[in-house]
């Protein structure tokens, strides 16, 4: 029988005490369960055309999941864009979850070619919280098979495509880094960042991708492409110059707009012109129409693109002179300074008068006496009366920043763009600066005003002297 000494099993005793001490508190500081719990098996994408994104995970969860959540980003030069959606849960250790998010319709639109970064979020029945590992991807009509190149460095130029155009392809390439080059030296600026052109092999190919801008403007414009965010450009008609008119909008885009307003559309649309390799003869007859009769387009009401599609020719036919005129009159330098004065936070009248010492009333003078028509004479606001403004219409692009499109009239010629917004802004000019016909819009809404308050005041007359047992109030 061995015998064990009184020092030796104390010591084994406070050993035991020790270990048992450890392991009890081992169990107080240790979580029900681990993210172990909690494992994520798959993720992917799927889009069957411009429409729609569904995405979709498969999850093991032990103890049966509680909640699932998407969290997306639309990745953007500017701001990212995100938002989140829950997907539906049900009982089970192993789950296929989905989330579809709309990208084309009235709530939003989210254009092919977005860069999408997005992850799940998990939460299962025990409190335990998983995060999904981060996934980007490029989100593109899933009608067709795309594939893609990409080139350059300062900024990488990707190019994306499907069928048989890659010849296309690479034309749109080239005509991307061209236009980049000549309008970043005109403005003097340079894009830092990656850009995507999408090309479809045909307008109707690509019409599911478009952003509606109501029926009758869809059924009477044509477009030629558009540029949808400020690294993004879609191709539906695979022309040389409706890529470089685009493209000029990236580069307007980094030059001029800034934090407190974007550029009026008749310079961005004219320096988007004067990118192409030549405005093209829709514009410019359209424009030589118009001085011919003396009616083109006051400046002061092109700040935004015309909605009306027989004005879509002269509007960027105009637009275009009226750069052209600067560049050529007063030089690059001061071009590529007015649009560095203007984002810097003035009005574009003032900034005009900073670089070239008028307005654009002035401006507007000057480009029609060079065209051999008389100078206008502009009403002259009186001290302590407050301008006149209209409501800005949100416009019809992605979130981040609004889109231009190269649209041409059906049956006109295949290079004139145009936008969806209608114009805003005052007026500013006498009677005699909008063409015959057209009356004052202040008086016309006026004398309308008037009409409609007489009538709606004699029907309610009317109805009191109509109705029974009525009487005036003394």
């Amino acid at each position: 029988m061995t015998r064990v000494s009184p020092t030796r099993r104390a010591a084994s005793s406070l050993l035991l005490f020790l270990l048992l001490s450890v392991l009890g508190l081992a169990a107080v500081v240790s979580p029900p369960a681990s993210a172990d719990s909690i494992e994520v098996v798959s993720q992917s994408e799927r889009t069957d055309n411009p429409a729609g994104l569904t995405f979709n995970t498969r999850v093991r969860a032990a103890a049966g999941l509680k909640s699932a959540r998407l969290i997306y980003k639309v990745r953007n030069p500017d701001a990212d864009v995100g938002g989140s959606g829950d997907a539906t849960v049900s009982p089970g250790t192993e789950l296929d979850l989905s989330f579809a998010l709309t990208t084309n319709g009235a709530e939003r639109y989210i254009p092919v070619g977005s860069t999408f970064s997005y992850h799940w979020e998990f939460e299962d029945t025990t409190g335990t919280r998983l995060s999904s590992p981060e996934r980007e991807f490029v989100f593109l009509d899933g009608r067709y098979q795309w594939r893609s190149r990409t080139e350059g460095t300062a900024p990488p130029v990707t190019v994306f495509w499907y069928g048989a155009n890659e010849n296309r392809a690479q034309i749109a390439l080239d005509a991307t880094r061209t236009s980049l080059k000549q309008t970043g030296d005109l403005l003097e600026t340079t894009v830092e960042y990656p850009i995507k052109v999408v090309v479809y092999a045909s307008e109707s190919d690509g019409e599911a991708a478009q952003r509606p801008r109501g029926r009758a403007f869809d059924a009477s414009v044509q477009t030629g492409g558009t540029r949808v965010a400020p690294d993004l450009v879609l191709v539906f008609v695979p022309d040389v110059d409706i890529v470089r008119h685009e493209v000029g909008h990236i580069v307007t885009h980094v030059a001029g707009d800034g934090p407190f307003g974007s550029l009026p559309s008749w310079i961005d649309e004219g320096t988007a012109v004067w990118a192409q390799s030549s405005p093209g003869g829709g514009y410019l007859g359209a424009l030589a129409l118009a001085i011919m009769s003396n009616g083109p387009l006051n400046l002061r009401s092109m700040q935004s693109a015309t909605n009306r599609p027989e004005e879509v020719n002269l509007f960027y036919g105009q637009s275009f002179s009226t750069v052209d005129h600067l560049i050529k009159t007063y030089g690059q330098p001061k071009f590529a300074e007015l649009f560095r004065t203007f984002r810097a936070g003035t009005s574009m009248d003032d900034a005009l008068r900073k670089v070239y010492g008028f307005d654009q009333n002035g401006l507007y003078n000057e480009w029609r006496k060079s065209k051999n028509l008389a100078e206008l004479t502009f009403a002259t606001p009186t001290a302590g009366t407050a301008p006149v403004t209209e409501a800005t219409r949100p416009p019809l692009g992605f979130p981040s920043g609004s889109g231009q499109s190269t649209t041409s009239p059906q049956g006109g010629s295949s290079s004139a763009p145009a936008g969806p917004a209608a114009p805003g802004g005052p007026d500013g000019a006498a009677a005699a600066a909008r063409p015959e016909g057209r009356p004052p819009p202040g008086r016309a809404v006026l004398a309308g005003t008037v009409l409609l308050a007489l009538i709606l005041g004699g029907g309610a007359v009317m109805m009191l002297r109509r109705k029974p047992g009525a009487r005036a109030e003394g």
